[in-house]
């Protein structure tokens, strides 16, 4: 039989002596950190910013506490540059000062790449398995039989572990757990996540990395320290602004193909044609380079895609400066090469399309060009780190970090790569959760389509116009996001945006917290996707059950109900709820009132709204999306109903002044708590229905002692009425069935 020798598997042999590698004092003091934890079974997350050294220090801890001891590795991540590197630095490591008890160790690397190996090859004596989640979630029972099921102590290591949050990652870890349990060994399961930006797009994710990783962080070290050790450089930011103006392409967009640039952290194909083949642009860039070439070299791009990477190569050569390209769709040996000669000096300039933001190691780099915009603080906080080697890691004392700057008008919430670095503990922060005006951005894109239908005189929007205007403002918003196939290495989050209002909050909240008893019904198992019978069969006993009354209800869609499914299906937990806590300042209903009792003439009425507009702090801009027309048709609108009361429907009355009393919040009903508080009213109505929730998840009636698991089977009642000065405390609060609220009612008004 003829044989020939692979790469993707082998014995590493333990060669004598120190490992050439020395590591930093904050290495040495994560490994005392983790031998800590190692005493018992744990799930925790090794913290460290990029070039901070994570890869070096676990494989360090991981050949010294397991492979010298005979015991199994299993490494996953979701690239095969990752896994690669993986490999490497065990390789690199493999000295007898870490492996002083083995004389060598066989691994084994897997993944869909034709150069790594496959799940059904899994031997025995493999010490170390090396393999992206994907590989292993579609060859799990190899795994499992051939490998896990006779240890009784594994160690899982998850690679840029912000991506465990996906049920394909989750599948394996629980498998692995799971397995070890089953077979009495339930301290023999130990994980270690490692990620320099423990950081997901939203709330409700980062939660979820929570409970995937429950012994949290078990080591941190924070950039600034490592910075003043000169173990990473001191970054130098530099603004530099272009000639292009998008203006023109973006007034071509709606206000949702806006929102999907920044949600996508991708342009639209025109926009990202016209910015990569601006020769003017290019020569900009490549000038620049040439005006500070002996501060700069070497240099790593970023460039927006594989026509602006050839564009800009060809000026670079065209100045004689030597160059190339590297893009993540060709083949992965000329990319290998390419970093190979950049990293020997042979390039000075490397310019890369989305393939050298995570995990490889490129010491040398002095200087980074943003040559494309993100919406996205991980990709951003990636890019920056590649130039940020310090001397005593082989790097630089400085690096630079130079952006070059289009004309956006403000309209895209692109990330701030010096702003993002300085910012307090920047890289220990949950980033891209909504603020109050990310949140007002959000929820302008519904709202200005809104806006949109009643300018069309071609559609009848009367109803719609006759609402109070902040009873359109929603009081908050579910935003998440769903993996979704792509042509890429994995799958890409969409995120989605569901709006709530007055008339849907308490149906959407009922509907969330009851999706866990809802997917009782269909046997999902590990899938994260939904078949189409499946997700018709969800959404139409919602429907039914929440929101039998659709058809009057402000702001409902079938599309919001499926997608919210379709997201538990795969996390397994209720989307995030964003509050607009500043709602009350769109109200152009004040506005209006105020032009009208002042009598304001024409410039003093042109003034004040202006000041409106223009006010930071009123949301204006943000919630008509910045465009001023749709914002005085609104408020046009909202001075004819006090002009013009008796076509609106409304009593023409003069309003006298009024100095409203302060109270005590306890002392509003619910219901007034809920519109002046939306965060304050869910919080009360969550504790008064945990405080009825038995250890099962059933809920009981106070009166008549009925159980469900369904939230929507019960309403919240004062014990002593508010009429009797009963307070909307959650110890004067209490659930009944509505059958027992009606009769308890009933009762009351019939008393005496």
């Amino acid at each position: 039989m003829t044989t020939v020798q692979v790469t993707y598997a082998g014995l590493i042999k333990v060669t004598r002596g120190e490992a050439p590698k020395e590591l930093y004092s904050h290495q040495n003091e994560a490994i005392k950190a983790l031998n800590e934890t190692n005493k018992n079974a744990f799930e925790g997350l090794l913290v460290l910013p990029t070039g901070g050294g994570k890869t070096l220090t676990a494989v360090h801890w991981l050949l010294r506490n397991f492979i010298n001891n005979k015991k199994k590795v299993l490494w996953i991540a979701h690239r095969h540059e990752l896994l690669d590197q993986a490999l490497e630095t065990l390789q690199l490591s493999a000295y007898s000062s870490l492996l002083s008890n083995v004389s060598g160790f066989r691994y084994r690397i897997i993944s869909g790449h034709p150069k790594h190996d496959r799940p059904v090859n899994i031997e025995k004596t493999d010490d170390i398995i090396i393999a992206s989640k994907d590989s292993l979630n579609s060859g799990f029972d190899r795994l499992l039989n051939n490998w896990i099921c006779d240890l009784q102590e594994v160690l899982l290591v998850v690679d840029e572990a912000h991506h465990a949050t996906a049920k394909t990652y989750r599948k394996v870890i629980n498998a692995v757990k799971d397995n070890l349990k089953e077979r009495g060994h339930d301290n023999g399961f130990k994980m270690l996540g490692l990620t320099a930006t423990p950081f997901r797009t939203d709330e409700s994710e980062k939660s979820l990395l929570k409970l995937v990783f429950p012994n949290d962080i078990i080591f941190s070290e924070h950039l600034r320290n490592l910075i003043a050790r000169g173990i990473l450089a001191e970054p130098i930011f530099e603004n530099l602004k272009t000639k292009i103006e998008i203006k023109q392409k973006l007034n071509a967009l709606n206000a949702r193909q806006i929102k999907n640039i920044e949600d996508f952290d991708r342009l639209p194909k025109d926009i990202a044609e016209e910015i990569a083949q601006s020769i003017e642009r290019n020569r900009q860039i490549v000038d620049h380079y040439i005006e500070n070439r002996e501060r700069y070299k070497p240099l790593l791009v970023f460039a927006i895609n594989v026509i602006h990477a050839v564009a800009l190569n060809k000026v670079f050569k065209d100045k004689g400066i030597n160059s190339d390209f590297i893009v993540a769709a060709v083949n992965a040996t000329d990319n290998k090469e390419k970093i190979q000669k950049f990293r020997n000096g042979e390039l000075e300039v490397l310019i890369n399309v989305e393939i050298l933001t995570e995990g490889i190691d490129l010491p040398n780099v002095q200087t980074v060009f943003l040559t494309r915009p993100t919406a996205s603080t991980i990709l951003m906080t990636q890019m920056i780190g590649r130039a940020l080697r310090g001397q005593r890691a082989g790097g630089t004392e400085k690096a630079y970090v130079v952006s070059f700057i289009d004309d956006w008008e403000n309209k895209i919430n692109w990330v701030n790569p010096e702003k993002l670095h300085f910012e307090e503990d920047a890289e220990f922060i949950v980033k891209g959760i909504p603020s109050s005006n990310r949140t007002a951005r959000l929820i302008s894109i519904e709202m200005i389509e809104e806006f949109a239908r009643i300018m069309d005189n071609s559609i009848d929007t009367t109803g719609l116009e006759k609402l109070d205007f902040l009873k359109r403002i929603p009081i908050g918003i579910y935003h998440f996001s769903i993996l979704e196939p792509s042509e890429g290495y994995e799958p890409n989050p969409r995120p989605y945006d569901v709006l709530l209002y007055d008339d849907t909050e308490e149906a959407y909240d009922n509907f969330v917290n009851d999706l866990k008893l809802l997917f009782q019904s269909i046997d999902l198992q590990h899938r994260e996707i939904l078949t189409e019978a499946e997700l018709e069969k969800l959404w139409q006993t919602a429907k039914q059950i929440y929101f039998p009354d659709y058809q009057t209800l402000l702001g409902y869609r079938d599309e919001d109900v499926k997608n919210i499914l379709r997201f538990y299906a795969q996390k397994e937990i209720p989307p995030a709820f964003l509050a607009f806590s500043e709602r009350r300042k769109c109200d152009l209903c004040i506005v209006a009132r105020h032009i009208y009792d002042n009598s304001l003439g024409r410039r003093a009425e042109s003034d004040y709204i202006n000041s409106i507009w223009n006010d930071e702090k009123s949301f204006g801009q943000v919630i008509f999306s910045y465009n001023q027309l749709y914002f005085m048709k609104q408020l046009d609108d909202e001075i004819r109903k006090i002009t013009n009361p008796e076509i609106y429907g409304n009593v023409p009355i003069s309003i006298p002044t009024v100095i409203p009393d302060t109270v005590p919040i306890e002392k509003l009903t619910l219901y007034e708590i809920k519109e002046r508080d939306i965060l304050e009213y869910r919080k009360i109505k969550n504790a008064v229905f945990a405080k009825h929730t038995d250890a099962k998840g059933f809920i009981s009636c106070a009166i008549s002692g009925v159980k469900s698991q369904m939230r929507r089977d019960f309403q919240i009642d004062h014990i002593k009425p508010m009429s009797e000065g009963g307070l909307t405390i959650v110890d004067n609060l209490q659930l009944l069935t509505r059958k027992s609220h009606v009769e308890k009612t009933r009762r009351e008004n019939t008393r005496g």
